[in-house]
């Protein structure tokens, strides 16, 4: 089982919305959640699913929980005419494409755009520029 897929699991099971951990610039935890006010029943059911500690992790609200940027991953992914680099972006929470030229951004938009997605699903990078679809 991969780590993406372990995230889906739990998003699917923990209470809150399950949306990833990562740590900011300070390394302060940060635990994102669809439902943020459910943070003290989320914390208390990743406390023996994850390697790390969320006491005191800062809770941060998400749009998506990390089954539905999997699913969306899945869906995005096998559609996109070019090979690009592809992340389920914590982060960010959004799924993200990673590009290396003008051309195949525009390729990656264009086949994106009749998928009628829902809004700042979809980030597509090119070299530090960001392009949100």
């Amino acid at each position: 089982m991969q780590p993406d897929d372990k995230w889906a699991d739990l998003a699917r099971t923990v209470p809150g919305g399950f949306a990833g951990v990562l740590r900011d610039s300070t390394h302060r935890q940060i635990l994102r959640l669809t439902h943020p006010e459910l943070a003290a029943e989320a914390k208390a059911a990743l406390r023996t699913q994850l390697p790390v500690g969320l006491d005191d992790a800062v809770v941060q609200p998400a749009r998506w929980d990390f089954g539905q940027l999997v699913d969306w991953f899945n869906y995005l992914h096998p559609r996109l005419p070019v090979a690009v680099t592809a992340d389920k972006d914590e982060s960010l929470n959004r799924v993200r494409f990673s590009v290396t030229s003008v051309e195949t951004r525009d390729q990656v938009l264009r086949a994106l755009a009749p998928l009628g997605l829902p809004c700042d699903l979809v980030v597509v990078d090119l070299n530090g520029m960001v392009v949100r679809f």
